[in-house]
């Protein structure tokens, strides 16, 4: 017997999942990820490196600026490009609209209606207005800082290696500095009301991140030894899905706001560290459900650093020129914390400055045998105890905490 999720509903992309029953016990769970296999890999290859990350950037309308930076840090440290800090500043920045806009769309447009028992977030606007309000307020500012860095709101092309085709103004970084602050009261009630919540799903035994906040030099799991990803995760394909599968060390792992949180808490804003230390205990406890409390805090983080970027930049200055990039043959990896977690871009290139060989993982990948670990425990605690028709709802709900994004997860090479 099978019972069926179909397509999932208030999460990006197209996918599924099939729990097995056997003789009357849940025996297995297989999420399927049925959205049109799309070849990025293949497409650069042969590319100059130059158009690569515009193209890379129409991987996904939610967090292209990450797949943006992921490739250009690729191709950089390919090349031996080191660029200063004011353009790994205002990446940051760009990377920090992202995360609002993302983790806003999330939790007030997404999960909200789950927490309220709602079935979407229009309906939930009767009761709870005020609450949708304050979400398009934090996504429409995290949308605007992707615009000043990406160039536009969806699949910007203003990111380039060796720095930007516009830099923003000191009116721009003055509004910036501006609203970040008065948006912070939004996410600290935010952080209050899924802080309340009881958690659920699975509690994840390994936790994947960069070595920094938003992107870094290499990997790091519970030992803090940073690590790149070709040394411990491999991908397998599955027959019932178009999304590679990966594990650490053979094990399944978490990637996220959850696991930035119990990685690199130490990193976070001064308001974002208090409140990470004030729910500390609760976020420990691995449940995957708490992803959705630390994306809470980390919407507070976000507008801190903000603030804190627009300040430096406003008090140091920018100089507006682009480091010079020259072709040579060499191998980089890109590695960027997306708003779902941690993003792989991973490039050979030759002398002419074309792409030899290009690998791309996601963090919807990096986390489907977390998914499936979480929809399998969730199922046997509730299979015979709630009718079907609860049980699909809320496995839904764990899916959800996961905040998948489907779209991106679907590279393959072959088919």
């Amino acid at each position: 017997m099978i019972i069926e999720l179909r397509e999932f509903t208030r999460v990006e992309g197209n996918g599924k999942a099939e729990i097995v029953i056997e003789n009357g016990e849940v025996k297995d769970v297989r999420l399927k990820i049925v959205e049109g296999p799309r070849f990025f890999e293949l497409l650069t290859l042969g590319r100059h490196y130059y158009d690569v990350p515009d193209l890379e950037a129409r991987i996904c309308a939610i967090c292209y600026l990450a797949h943006s930076v992921a490739s250009v840090m690729g191709i950089e440290r390919a090349f031996g490009v080191e660029v200063p800090g004011e353009i790994q500043l205002l990446r940051e920045l760009g990377l920090i609209g992202e995360l609002l806009e993302s983790h806003a769309l999330h939790l007030y447009l997404l999960v909200a209606p789950d927490v309220f028992r709602y079935p979407d977030a229009i309906r939930m606007a009767t009761k709870h207005g005020e609450l949708v309000k304050e979400g398009i307020a934090l996504k429409a500012f995290g949308n605007r800082l992707r615009e000043l860095i990406g160039g536009r709101e969806i699949h910007g092309i203003n990111v380039k290696p060796g720095g930007f085709g516009r830099y923003p103004t000191t009116e721009e970084l003055e509004r910036i500095e501006r609203e970040s602050e008065v948006l912070l009261r939004f996410a600290k009630r935010t952080v209050r009301l899924f802080a309340s919540l009881e958690p659920y799903g699975e509690r994840a035994g390994h936790f994947l991140a960069t070595d920094g906040y938003l992107w870094g030099e290499r990997l790091i799991a519970e030992g803090k030894e940073p690590f790149h990803y070709t040394e411990r995760i491999e991908e397998h394909s599955l027959v019932y899905s178009f999304a590679k599968q990966s594990r650490y060390n053979g094990e399944p792992f978490l990637v996220g706001a959850l696991a930035r949180l119990l990685l690199k808490g130490e990193q976070l804003t001064p308001e974002a560290k208090r409140l990470f230390e004030e729910h500390r205990e609760k976020l420990e406890t691995g449940y995957v459900s708490y992803n959705n409390l630390a994306q809470a805090i980390e919407l507070v983080y976000a507008l801190e650093r903000a603030g804190e970027i627009a300040k430096t930049l406003l008090d140091k200055g920018i100089s507006s020129e682009n480091v010079s990039v020259e072709p040579k043959e060499g191998e980089g990896i890109g590695y960027v914390e997306a708003p779902r977690g941690v993003l792989v871009h991973h490039y050979r290139i030759d002398s002419s400055g074309k792409i030899a060989y290009s690998n791309i993982i996601t963090p919807t990948a990096m986390n489907h045998a977390m998914i499936e670990k979480s929809l399998l425990r969730e199922a046997k605690v509730l299979y015979g105890n709630v009718d079907e028709m609860e049980m699909v709802q809320r496995l839904e709900e764990t899916v959800r905490a996961f905040d998948p994004c489907i779209s991106c997860s679907v590279h393959i090479v072959k088919l």
